[in-house]
């Protein structure tokens, strides 16, 4: 099966791949700068132009993982900045990728 994408959707693909690449470096270099909590995640999506709503449905389709910071019930759920990076590409590269 051969799949058609336009020269300016493959850099796009590229472009994002190369921000992924950055982000898990970032990561390894401070894994504590790559924890958000709850609400800050959903500020964040709002600023990228996002309804928050969307991070439910990454963790509904197991995409990204939240974790708890402590071990008590009410203590906050943390998630992974690159996880929602990569979640939010896949999305996009999925959408590209399919609508042609």
């Amino acid at each position: 099966m051969k799949i058609k994408i336009e020269l300016f959707e493959l850099k796009n693909l590229l472009i994002e791949a190369a921000t992924l690449g950055a982000e898990a470096a970032e990561k390894r270099r401070s894994p504590t700068s790559d924890r958000m909590k709850q609400r800050e995640v959903h500020r964040w999506l709002k600023t990228l132009g996002h309804k928050p709503a969307i991070l439910d449905k990454m963790v509904k389709e197991e995409l990204v993982k939240p974790l708890r910071n402590g071990e008590s019930k009410n203590s906050p759920l943390v998630y992974s900045r690159m996880e929602i990076e990569a979640a939010l590409t896949a999305y996009k590269s999925f959408d590209s990728v399919n609508g042609i």
